[in-house]
């Protein structure tokens, strides 16, 4: 091969392609670097890590994807590939050599006081929970990197915390739509949360009376609109509501889970106050850093510093089960080889199922149908691992039916972050012919079964100044996108929707509609009474969208302690359960923001109560040596 530095470019996760320096002196490779900058924090990271070590020191082609990153893994291999074909090389050849070898160790059994199965955000609070509480963690991910489904989070957590939010004006419409809760019927609301409903009342009348034009807030708020979010009905008529004891438990402790992150050095944006998409209120603290790796980074840092490596790719296969009480995991390793791992508290934080289509079609009682080719949002490691370790030890379940779909998703991928996302009060949803079709404010199912009733494929529509909020998302990246095709972009409208194949003055006519509304600050068609910014400054944006399953809402049955209850309604001794792994918060539609105050709350509490369950049982233990 001809020595020198070759530039090339791969396909990424995230990025339609990364650029790439491969350098190959004396027919060998002798250096790989990768621009990973376009690529989700997070997501790939191992793949850079690992397989450029591979190829230099093995000189072959010939190694494994990065389970979970698959997309990056085959691009940085064809980008290689490319520079040895561009050096004259034979890149059939190089993957054909012989595969690096594997060290394979032997079966392993170790004892700690708790073991923890996932490592996304639910898991690593409750590693960083424990070792704060004085316990032995062993962290078990069965993918070769930590960070789950909080890796792909957008970043934005909902808390009330009304005395920063009172920093920030009322936006047209916010107001109205506290006052129409507020005059719901109260037999309109299941009865263990009418006394804090009939509360909430008493603020938002207090709040309008006062003429105030601030971002009004409370923790009431916050648990009345993630009840009413998540009521729904399924197919056969069945009502879900998210149980009032999780649901108190999850608002009333959300801010102190946002200040736990702080003081772990989690860094806020405190000049901004964010909703995610089907969020219904603007209550999200949103991270310095991109999206969900703010989190990751920090807690997997923290872990790490005070002495626990996780165990990755590690398999959690059973549960130790002795006379009802869990004592332990069995796992399996990479090369086969057995863990064992006995401890006094097993944890379950392995997220839902939304990457496992067939667990979702087998348990979906809220859609008509569940394509088997849908796009979905999770990381491929979400296939439903800790339900069934918990049926495994008798545990009940709550509201497997539903299942949340993410309206706003890339058709092709079903990743989050392409194109451009904006806060939904700047949203403009248009159907395949240019039409506006939905409330664009509403919630994430209702904004799915929107798009599903026309067509599916749909389109956002951003000018300059929209294209200014939308989130992560830097003046290169949007470069990219249009130049790979996946957003479009034009000086006029009617230029904008020749490129996405609609009747120009459709698209005209439904923008100039709409910029009338947020004018009138009033939509007759579809009541959107939260309005953003008008679209009217070239040039135009259009973001292909498509829903993807996205989060499952049933999981184990847990109480506010987080200890998983059987079909008794009794505690599994030695079993906790948090985050997507566990059911009742969210009943039939998750709030966009809730997740990770959900994940990061139970997730601390399950560590809180293993310390208080080792305290009892200790001071039992000593009262009858007595």
């Amino acid at each position: 091969m001809k020595s020198g530095k070759y530039e090339v470019r791969a396909k990424g996760h995230g990025s339609e392609s990364m650029p790439m320096e491969v350098v190959i002196e004396d027919d060998q490779i002798k250096d790989i670097k990768i621009d990973a900058s376009g690529e989700t924090k997070g997501v790939a990271d191992e793949v850079f890590n690992r397989l450029p070590k591979q190829i230099l020191t093995n000189q072959t082609l010939n190694v494994d994807a990065v389970s979970g990153a698959t997309i990056s893994s085959h691009g940085v291999i064809d980008g290689v590939a490319e520079a040895i074909e561009e050096a004259g090389g034979d890149a059939d050849e190089w993957k054909k050599r012989a595969k690096p070898e594997v060290t394979k160790k032997g079966d392993q059994e170790i004892d700690t006081d708790v073991v923890i199965v996932g490592a996304g955000g639910a898991g690593l609070a409750a590693a960083v929970r424990s070792i704060q509480h004085g316990k032995k963690v062993v962290l078990l991910e069965k993918y070769p990197q930590i960070g789950g489904n909080t890796s792909r989070a957008g970043g934005p957590m909902n808390a009330a915390d009304p005395d920063w939010q009172k920093e920030f004006k009322a936006l047209p419409g916010e107001k109205q739509t506290l006052e129409e809760l507020a005059a719901m019927p109260i037999d309109q609301i299941d009865p263990e949360y009418q006394a804090d409903f009939k509360k909430l009342q008493k603020q938002i009348k207090d709040y309008v009376d006062s003429g105030a034009d601030y971002l009004f807030d409370s923790v009431l708020l916050h648990e009345i609109q993630t009840y009413l979010g998540g009521k729904r009905t399924d197919l056969q008529g069945h009502e879900i509501h998210g149980k009032y004891p999780l649901v108190h438990e999850l608002v009333s402790n959300a801010l102190n889970s946002v200040k736990w992150l702080t003081d772990l050095g989690v860094k806020y944006d405190t000049t901004e106050v964010t909703e995610p998409v089907g969020g219904l209120w603007r209550r999200g603290h949103k991270p310095v850093e991109p999206m969900g790796y703010a989190y990751i980074h920090i807690l997997s840092d923290w872990i790490k510093d005070h002495g626990v490596e996780p165990y990755l790719e590690t398999t959690a296969e059973d549960l130790i089960i002795d006379d009802g009480q869990v004592k332990g995991v069995i796992a399996k390793r990479a090369d086969g080889s057995k863990l064992t791992i006995h401890a006094k508290a097993v944890v379950l934080t392995a997220g839902g199922f939304g990457a496992n289509t067939k667990m979702v079609q087998k348990y979906n009682t809220y859609w008509a149908k569940i394509d088997d080719d849908i796009a979905t949002t999770n990381s491929p490691a979400i296939t439903g691992d800790g339900i069934r370790l918990g049926l495994e030890a008798g545990a009940d379940l709550f509201g497997m039916g539903f299942i949340q779909l993410m309206p706003v998703s890339d058709p092709k991928t079903g990743e989050l972050f392409t194109g451009l996302q904006t806060p939904p009060a700047n949203f403009i949803m248009v159907n395949q012919k240019g039409k506006r079709f939905v409330n664009e404010f509403a919630e994430r199912d209702t904004l799915a079964k929107a798009a599903i009733d026309n067509g599916g494929l749909f389109y956002l529509i951003a000018d300059y100044k929209i294209k200014e909020t939308a989130y992560n998302t830097t003046q290169e990246s949007i470069d990219a996108q249009v130049k790979a095709g996946t957003l479009f972009r034009a000086d006029t409208l009617e230029a904008l929707a020749e490129k996405v194949g609609m009747d120009p003055a459709t698209l005209v006519q439904t923008i100039k509609t709409y910029n009338e509304d947020v004018d009138k600050g009033e939509d007759p068609e579809f009541h959107k009474n939260v309005f953003g910014l008008k679209c009217e400054v070239a040039p135009f944006y259009a973001t292909p969208r498509k829903p993807a399953i996205h989060h499952t809402m049933g999981g184990l049955v847990i109480d506010t302690k987080a200890h998983v209850l059987n079909k008794d309604g009794k505690i599994i001794e030695g079993l906790y359960s948090a985050g997507e792994n566990a059911g009742g918060i969210h009943a039939g539609n998750r709030l966009g923001g809730n997740s990770l105050a959900d994940i990061f709350t139970f997730g601390r509490i399950a560590a809180n109560t293993i310390a208080e369950d080792f305290a009892n049982d200790d001071a039992v233990s000593g009262a009858s040596q007595k």
